[in-house]
């Protein structure tokens, strides 16, 4: 399929290594408060001991986040059955909470989906691309940390080069890891997608 406007401009694998953002969450920071599309004021890092939240940074033109769009919605029962919360973040400033809604709908995806154009989540978790996934787990104390960030699955091995189907499901094993309190081996793994920029 070819790609267009900014999804062309913004399509990309970075090549920067961001191993040191897998660890804690700004442990004593107010929790990052964001707003749904739905209009409700949500606080996805703020949960109690023992929760796994997980964000799902997305775009409605990137090309290979649109691709996984069933495993969205799949991780998003996964969570939830687990009793974790699920979320997709649309960190873009022109993403319109009707433009989301509709996105979501025609690819059926059911998750809370969550507007972030002043990038304070991906400020938070230091989220570079879309689509990354963000798995955070909450220890006994209530500190929070990452235990995952990055590649969802294997889906594609590089840019434009894509398998019929993903062997490897990084996300999926990093969600079950989580809510049974145990460690991902690989706690990061560069993503590939499209860049997010940066906001000002």
């Amino acid at each position: 399929m070819p790609l267009i406007g900014k999804a062309m401009r913004r399509l990309m694998m970075p090549t920067i290594a961001v191993v040191a953002v897998v660890g804690l969450i700004g442990c004593g920071a107010t929790p990052t408060a964001t707003r749904a599309a739905t209009g409700k004021t949500v606080r996805p890092l703020q949960a109690s001991a023992g929760d796994v939240v997980v964000l799902l940074f997305s775009s409605p033109d990137c090309p290979i986040a649109n691709a996984i769009g069933p495993e969205i919605e799949r991780l998003h029962t996964q969570t939830v059955n687990a009793g974790g919360q699920f979320y997709v973040v649309h960190a873009r400033d022109d993403v319109t909470a009707a433009g989301a809604l509709q996105h979501a709908k025609a690819y059926g995806i059911s998750a809370p989906i969550l507007l972030d154009p002043d990038h304070r989540l991906v400020q938070a978790v230091s989220a570079t691309v879309t689509p990354e996934i963000v798995v955070v787990r909450f220890d006994s104390s209530g500190r929070k940390s990452i235990v995952y960030q990055g590649l969802v699955n294997n889906l594609y091995a590089s840019l434009g080069n894509r398998r019929d189907a993903a062997t490897e499901h990084y996300g999926r094993d990093a969600i079950d890891l989580a809510a049974a309190g145990e460690t991902v081996a690989s706690p990061y793994r560069a993503p590939i997608g499209c860049y997010i920029e940066r906001a000002p």
